[in-house]
Parts: C-alpha cells; sequence; structure tokens
C-alpha cells in the first residue's frame, strides 16, 4: 500500500474519526451522522463542521479546526474502484465503497490462480455480507432498490426489497407492494412517492406489509431510515410547499395543487419502523409525511411504530386516517399544518417513557396564521396514551399557530404535563369561528398528582391571551374519571389499549356523522369500543424494542 495519503483521502479519515467521536461520546445538537450523506452533501459536511469548530468536546472541537481548513465542495465517493485514496484507513474504504489497491502478487500456476479467485469471490460475499449486518444481502431473496422507479414496478413478497438511498417513484410511476411483503430501508434511505406518481401498498390482517430498518433484529433503532414520504396535487395554504427532509430545489419533493380528489395512492395494513432519518441537522424524515394528498387517497390500518420524529405528519391536503396506531414517536406522534382538513376515525397513539412531546401537534402555517386553507381536520374515536412518565414534560394536544379542528369522543389518560394547550389568539379564534369545537372528552390522569389537566397561564406564561382552558374543556370533558383500561400500567412490548366493558367511555358520547367514511356504530369515546373481546390492533401489529 502506497506510504502517501491525497488531500481527499486525509478528508475521508478525518471525517469517519469525527463520526466514530459522535457515535460514541455525542455533542448537542448532534444526534447522529450518516456517514454516507456527510461524504455526497456538501452543504450537510459543511454544516456539521461548522458545529464541530464551536463543540464544547474538545476532541470534536479539534478535528472541526482541521476539517475546516481542508473541506472541498462536491461529493467524496467516485465509485468502488477509485484508488486515489491512498492509505486511508480500510474500515473507512469499505464504509464509503472504495477498493484499495495491493501489492502485486507472485507468479501462480493457472490452477493456483483460478483457486485463488474463487476463494476471493466466497470470502467477498461472506464479508458483504457481515458489513451489510444483514446476511440474507448476501444469498437469493433480496433485491436492492435505488435511484428512480418508472412505469409500473411490482415488489412481490418472495423476496426482501432493499431501499438503497432516496428511491423516488416518478410522475407517471405506479408502485404495487403486495401483501406479506418486506421492505428495509438502509442508512439514509427512504420511499418517496412524487405528486403525479401513486403506490398500491394493500397488506392484509394476516400478512401485513412491514417497512422496517436494513439492521439486524436487536440493533434497530428510531432513525435507521427515512420512512416513506407521499405527495400529491391537494390544496395546501403554502405556495411552493416542498417537503421537508430533502434537498432544496429538487422539484420531485414538491406538493400541492387544486385537485382535493387527488389519489397518492393506497397505504392498508402496514407497519412502519425505526425509519424518521436526519437527512440535515436537526432536519428529519417522519416515519409517514403526506404532502397534499386528496381524498381519494386511502391510508388505512396503519401503525408507525418508533420513529425518530414524528409518526405522522400531514402537510395540507385532505387525506382521510383510519385505523391509525402510533407507538414511540420520539416528537409528536400526530402532526399537521399547511391547511389540512381530512376526517379521522379511530386513532391510538400511545408516548413512551420520556420519549416525544406531544400525543397530537397542529398548526395551521407558520408565520401566516391566516392562510387559507385553514387546517380543520375533524375527529371522532381516539384515545392518545401517555405512560406516567415524570422523566419529560408531555402533552396529549397542542393546538397553535391558528389551527382548527373538530375534536370528538376522545380518551386521554397518563401525559406528565397537561392535556391541551390552546397556544395563540389566532387559535383561540377558531372557536368563535365555528372552525374548532369539541365533544364527548374523558380526561383522566395528567401531571404528577393525577389531577391538574391543564396549566395556569399567569403573566408571561399566558400564549393565548387570557383563555382559560380549565373553564373552556369543563363543558365538553368528563375529568378525572378512569377510562378503565384493561392492562393498567401499559408496556412498551405488550400493551393492550382495551377498557372494561363498564368503563365510562361507553356514556355520553357525540353522535358519529353520517356517510361512507364513518363507523356510525362507533358510539363510544376513545379508539376502542368499552368490553370488546379483540381489537382491531391485533394480529398485523407489533412492538419491537430494536
Amino acid at each position: 500500500m502506497s506510504d502517501v495519503t491525497s488531500p481527499r483521502a486525509k478528508l475521508v479519515e478525518m471525517l469517519w474519526q469525527l463520526k466514530k467521536i459522535y457515535d460514541k461520546q455525542g455533542d448537542k445538537g448532534v444526534r447522529y451522522i450518516h456517514f454516507n450523506t456527510l461524504l455526497n452533501d456538501p452543504a450537510y459536511r459543511k454544516e456539521l463542521i461548522d458545529q464541530a469548530v464551536v463543540s464544547s468536546n474538545p476532541d470534536i472541537r479539534e478535528l472541526g479546526v482541521g476539517l475546516l481548513t481542508i473541506n472541498t465542495d462536491g461529493p467524496l465517493t467516485q465509485g468502488r474502484h477509485d484508488r486515489t485514496l491512498g492509505a486511508v484507513n480500510p474500515d473507512v474504504a469499505e464504509t464509503v465503497g472504495y477498493k484499495i489497491a495491493s501489492a502485486k502478487p507472485p507468479q501462480r500456476s493457472m490452477k493456483m490462480r483460478l483457486v485463488a479467485i474463487i476463494g476471493v469471490l466466497l470470502i467477498g460475499v461472506i464479508v458483504a455480507a457481515i458489513f451489510s449486518k444483514d446476511l440474507e444481502q448476501a444469498f437469493a431473496g433480496t433485491q436492492i432498490v435505488s435511484g428512480s422507479l418508472r412505469g409500473e414496478q411490482i415488489w412481490t413478497n418472495d423476496k426482501t426489497w432493499i431501499l438503497e438511498g432516496t428511491v423516488y417513484v416518478e410522475a407517471g410511476a405506479r408502485l404495487v407492494i403486495e401483501a406479506g411483503t418486506t421492505v428495509k430501508g438502509r442508512p439514509g434511505s427512504a420511499l418517496l412517492v412524487t405528486r403525479d406518481a401513486s403506490i398500491l401498498a394493500r397488506g392484509t390482517a394476516l400478512a401485513p406489509i412491514v417497512f422496517t430498518s436494513s439492521a439486524l433484529a436487536g440493533k434497530r433503532q428510531a432513525g435507521d431510515w427515512g420512512g416513506i414520504v407521499m405527495l400529491g396535487n391537494a390544496p395546501v395554504n403554502t405556495a411552493d410547499a416542498q417537503i421537508e427532509g430533502l434537498v432544496a430545489g429538487d422539484t420531485r419533493g414538491m406538493f400541492g395543487g387544486t385537485d382535493a380528489s387527488d389519489n397518492c395512492g393506497v397505504l392498508e395494513y402496514a407497519r412502519i419502523e425505526f425509519a424518521g432519518f436526519e437527512v440535515y441537522a436537526n432536519n428529519e424524515l417522519n416515519g409517514l409525511t403526506l404532502g397534499g394528498c386528496g381524498s381519494k387517497t386511502i391510508v388505512r390500518n396503519v401503525q408507525v411504530h418508533r420513529a425518530l420524529d414524528d409518526g405522522i405528519e400531514v402537510f395540507g391536503g385532505n387525506v382521510d386516517l383510519r385505523h391509525i396506531l402510533i407507538t414511540g414517536a420520539a416528537d409528536d406522534s400526530l402532526d399537521w399544518d399547511m391547511g389540512w382538513t381530512g376526517r379521522v376515525q379511530f386513532l391510538q397513539i400511545q408516548q413512551y417513557a420520556g420519549v416525544g412531546d406531544n400525543g397530537l401537534e397542529a398548526d395551521n402555517r407558520e408565520g401566516n396564521y391566516q392562510a387559507e386553507p385553514v387546517s380543520e381536520p375533524t375527529l371522532y374515536n381516539v384515545t392518545l396514551l401517555g405512560m406516567n412518565s415524570r422523566e419529560k414534560y408531555q402533552r396529549a394536544m397542542t393546538l397553535r399557530r391558528g389551527t382548527g379542528g373538530h375534536f370528538n369522543n376522545m380518551v386521554i389518560a397518563g401525559f406528565s404535563g397537561e392535556a391541551i394547550d390552546i397556544k395563540d389568539s389566532e387559535t383561540v379564534a377558531r372557536i368563535q369561528e365555528g372552525k374548532m369545537s369539541f365533544g364527548g372528552l374523558l380526561i383522566a390522569d395528567i401531571a404528577a398528582d393525577g389531577k391538574h389537566y391543564f396549566a395556569e397561564e399567569i403573566g408571561g406564561h399566558d400564549d393565548d391571551g387570557g383563555f382559560d382552558e380549565a373553564a373552556y374543556f369543563s363543558q365538553y370533558a368528563s375529568l378525572g374519571t378512569s377510562p378503565q383500561f384493561l392492562k393498567v400500567t401499559q408496556s412498551e412490548s405488550e400493551p393492550d389499549y382495551r377498557v372494561a366493558a363498564s368503563s365510562p367511555a361507553k356514556n355520553n358520547a357525540v353522535a358519529v356523522p353520517q356517510g361512507e367514511f364513518w363507523d356510525e356504530a362507533a358510539n363510544y369515546r376513545g379508539a376502542m369500543r368499552p368490553g370488546v373481546g379483540s381489537s382491531w390492533t391485533d394480529g398485523w401489529t407489533a412492538f419491537p424494542l430494536n
């Protein structure tokens, strides 16, 4: 191996050292460094180097200063047979996909060389499997997918489909995923359905479609990959809207239009696990992101589990959600803004202890609270469940920035902070305008003593023009009445969201609207019918720790 290290090789080596220190020691403001993105995205690389220069960690700061002087524009990878790295660390070379030159072997007979070649090939298969952390990628039965998909693509359930980088279902294309198929995302990957494309991912209760991390079970974690993005042409209240987490200016990330009935596709009986990849510092994709999807889009019987950012975030449009389970989101479970006006029925949320912020976080539009159309979804049969965590201040609902919404037949329990916080006078005004309403709420076990349902907002803590949540919600909520969960103390791995047949959730429910979307027989509060023997989450959901 050469003793001369090229400037580019030195840069890659130092970036690798920086990643390893971050992985081991961490630092404020940076949760995880995705190395391939660091090499190929100059903006991401510069941002992290700038942060390292001012880090309080002396090791990170020293590396940051050194990197600042040798950093360069443009990607640093050029394919597996690039030999310009010189004396780069072999671990780095393997990570970024380089082949390292070696000394010329001695002359051998043809037979010996043939045996050596076969041996090297076999070793290469084993090494590749080890480095991919997934042995099945070394054998038949898997298919790696990258780049753009065009025409009609069918992902069959006899293979495991591996996402490499951002996979775009391009305009005019249709992706069909068979029931029972497993799709695994490698670090830095995501599946993005552009606004003139569609997806048909229809699993069944016995054969759900599973989108998960490519890491081995037991080593998976939130943020291993980027999740699913579905974009459409339905109205949003932001001009030239572009989805978070993608490179600015890439038109494939744009969404919104004038077609309220736009169809982004079908996502049914599907699990999305360990998603929410950090594309840039503090800029993440969610488990499931819906941007400008219209009323013909079908999203039902979907679980999002252990997302690094939000479980589901809806940007405008009027897509409906039905039978949705969100567990262990590291930020908010369901988040919306940009004028979403869809419908929701049967939503079960579980916020884990010390993880995540709000069960629901709702906005109209940041920077313009009066933007039209106003966010105004209609929700029935919702359970927002915390785990009595004292590790972190968690709210069941935060409604702000001029959002509207109609919230009916809800059970709210187990949050360490408060049940509902309405922020901003523009949001309070939605009540007078008829764009926000509540009915059939059951609220219990909130705050440290289980009895403080709404925070006092006095003086500088007043964020809503003096609106009194406690007085207002006393008209629409049963306060302090236990919903009688069958499992009093919920677990992360074996939750049971059912309530007893004697639960007060069966009383004082608001009548469900008529219409094809609504289940009018759900005349109870919460996501589960009181006294039911089995629930709609049975069979197709799962709750792996890692």
